[in-house]
């Protein structure tokens, strides 16, 4: 780096030139060194950029400051530069290095500001599946932020309590301790295990997204396991309409035809359909009239939980029941025009003589009966679930239109003549 000749002026600062060299355009800046005041100097940079610095050697090692602007807004004299230099100069010399401090200091204040509901809220909106590279779906990203939501009523009046993660809301995540996420686990497994063990499973996302490691944390591989959390597997409960039931059930449905509650739960029921795919929701189109092709005898749902349209193949139950309701009316409107099927569903139940029978239950039927009519392979596929560790079904059992349309008409007559 050159050194000037003379001593450093402000009117210098103003026109020494850039980087001209090729290792000075390489490194982005070129420094001139005053020829009275050592250790200061002033950096251009390829852009014109005009900086005072200081340097000086500290524990062996040459320790470069920014000392301010020489030109432009902001920029500060350069005799308040030399006086600074002084004070850099000796503070480092005692110890104090004000980048690091300043360093310190922000780190102190991030870690203030980064509250678990500020940085649940940024891992909502910033996570990505590592598998597709995909944003959460709109019903995740409701249900992770449902866990610091403070309790309140519903529009009828009926309570609801605080999320398993309120009470750690306005912490910062960096001081979540070991105690409090097990204050946070025990007072949700009072209530329930699967929300106990979903709590845990939220705080270790966005935790491990922002990199926070807790010490000593129960939910660490590493931490003695007299003191670890054992997270239950996920485990389904499925509650079908029992089998003595089904025909009355069917019956009593049936017997509502052209209700559009009513029949998009027969639909769930033939199809194994989710609701949100049959039913317009909060975070969920349902099914629009554009995605059923009559003629053809299918309907596609798009985009769904597992990412990827699913074409389901209609029985003739099932196309009767969508023709009945997709006819003469627009593309873009929902096949069944129902905000929530459940009270004719409820009606049902009551005359079949079951209890607890709600939309998703539906769903359980379906594979339930399904399961001993047609193969497994073929049943995955009419349920649309996937499974990345089944290389035989994955990439080996192909199964055409025709026999999906087979076994999803076995399901149907057999549901329809139920003895």
């Amino acid at each position: 780096m050159p050194k000037l000749a003379e001593r450093l002026s402000e009117s210098r600062a103003r026109t020494l030139r850039g980087p001209e060299t090729a290792g000075e355009i390489k490194s982005t800046f070129v420094v001139h060194w005053c020829a009275k005041t050592p250790g200061f100097g002033l950096r251009v940079t390829n852009n014109g950029d005009r900086a005072y610095i200081s340097e000086r050697r500290v524990d062996g090692k040459t320790v470069r400051r920014t000392l301010g602007k020489a030109v432009g807004a902001g920029a500060i004299s350069i005799d308040a530069a030399r006086k600074l230099q002084i004070i850099v100069s000796s503070e480092l010399q005692q110890g104090t290095d004000r980048v690091e401090v300043k360093r310190d200091e922000r780190k102190v204040e991030k870690q203030v500001g980064a509250t678990l509901a500020s940085s649940l809220a940024e891992y909502v909106e910033g996570k990505r599946r590592g598998k597709d590279g995909l944003a959460l779906k709109d019903r995740t990203k409701s249900d992770y932020m449902l866990m610091i939501a403070k309790g309140g009523k519903t529009k009828v009046g009926k309570p609801y309590a605080n999320g398993a993660l309120y009470c750690l809301a306005e912490k910062s995540i960096y001081k979540i301790s070991a105690d409090d996420m097990r204050r946070v686990y025990a007072a949700a497994e009072a209530k329930s295990k699967r929300q106990a063990t979903y709590s845990m499973q939220v705080l270790r996302a966005v935790l491990n997204w922002h990199g926070v490691v807790v010490d000593a944390s129960p939910l660490a591989k590493g931490t003695a396991g007299k003191d670890r959390i054992i997270l239950a597997a996920t485990a389904g409960d499925p509650k079908p309409i029992p089998p003595e039931k089904l025909a009355a059930w069917w019956t009593a449905a049936t017997a509502q035809a052209g209700h559009a509650g009513a029949d998009g739960c027969r639909l769930i029921l033939l199809t194994g359909c989710r609701p949100g795919e049959i039913f317009k929701t909060e975070f969920e189109p349902g099914l629009l009239v554009r995605d059923v092709d009559l003629e053809g005898r299918r309907m596609k749902l798009v985009n769904t939980k597992n990412r990827k349209d699913h074409l389901v193949i209609l029985s003739k139950q099932a196309h009767a029941v969508l023709k009945l309701h997709s006819e003469n009316k627009p593309p873009d409107a929902n096949v069944f025009n129902v905000a929530d099927p459940r009270k004719a569903l409820d009606a049902i139940n009551v005359v079949a003589g079951v209890a607890g029978i709600t939309p998703h239950k539906l769903r359980h039927t379906f594979a339930s009966v399904a399961e001993e009519l047609v193969s497994g392979y073929a049943l995955k596929r009419m349920m649309n679930h996937t499974d990345a560790g089944d290389v035989t079904g994955t990439n080996y059992v192909g199964k055409s239109e025709t026999q999906l349309r087979t076994a999803w008409q076995t399901v149907a007559d057999f549901i329809e003549g139920t003895p």
